[in-house]
């Protein structure tokens, strides 16, 4: 196929999610997972984000895939829909094909192999279907459990990139990770 030449959007399934197109109806529940500050504590998310701004996040989310700039789907359970997070690929530099990743999900679904089963279904779309080269990930240097699911995804910890990004009133230092195409998965 080839990086965004895929129409209509692209919903993935594992045995227990769903990854479907944001839409802003999403917006309710997905102010809920951005709301609670646990979900917010290593990003630029605001710890109580206002109702607008988590109603721009899932515009943000649903306009990637259109504008070919990137994906962005929401999480759900397979077996009932609710709505578990959000996984993205929030950029993609086509000339290279390099994609950024992104994903967040609410803290009462946190240690249950969701975020795990999410990326490894969108590694495989973007290595497989977008023939995306390299694939990158941050993390917030205290964020255990996020660098946990990209290892487990076949990531490599890259660099520490000291005081790289401000929010909160202060500089936070970030973990940089990335995976080729041609890396094998880590057995789950």
């Amino acid at each position: 196929m080839g990086i965004l030449t895929i129409e209509p959007f692209p919903t993935l399934t594992t045995n227990r999610l769903v990854l479907r197109k944001a839409t802003l109806k999403d917006a309710a529940d997905y102010h809920k997972i951005l709301s609670c500050p646990e979900t917010s504590q290593y990003s630029d998310v605001p710890h109580q984000p206002t109702v607008k701004r988590s109603e721009r996040f899932v515009s943000y989310m649903s306009k990637l895939h259109p504008r070919k700039t990137g994906v962005g789907w929401i999480i759900t359970s397979r077996e009932d829909q609710s709505i578990l997070g959000g996984i993205r690929i929030n950029s993609i530099e086509k000339k290279t094909k390099c994609g950024v990743i992104g994903y967040e999900l609410h803290p009462d679904h946190w240690n249950k192999g969701y975020a795990t089963d999410a990326l490894h279904t969108v590694v495989d779309y973007a290595h497989n279907v977008l023939a995306l080269n390299r694939l990158e990930a941050w993390a917030n240097e205290e964020n255990v459990a996020s660098e946990k699911v990209l290892l487990k995804n076949g990531f490599q910890h890259e660099g520490t990139q000291r005081d790289k990004v401000w929010f909160r009133d202060q500089f936070w230092t970030v973990r940089l990770y990335g995976r080729l195409a041609s890396d094998e998965v880590p057995n789950r």
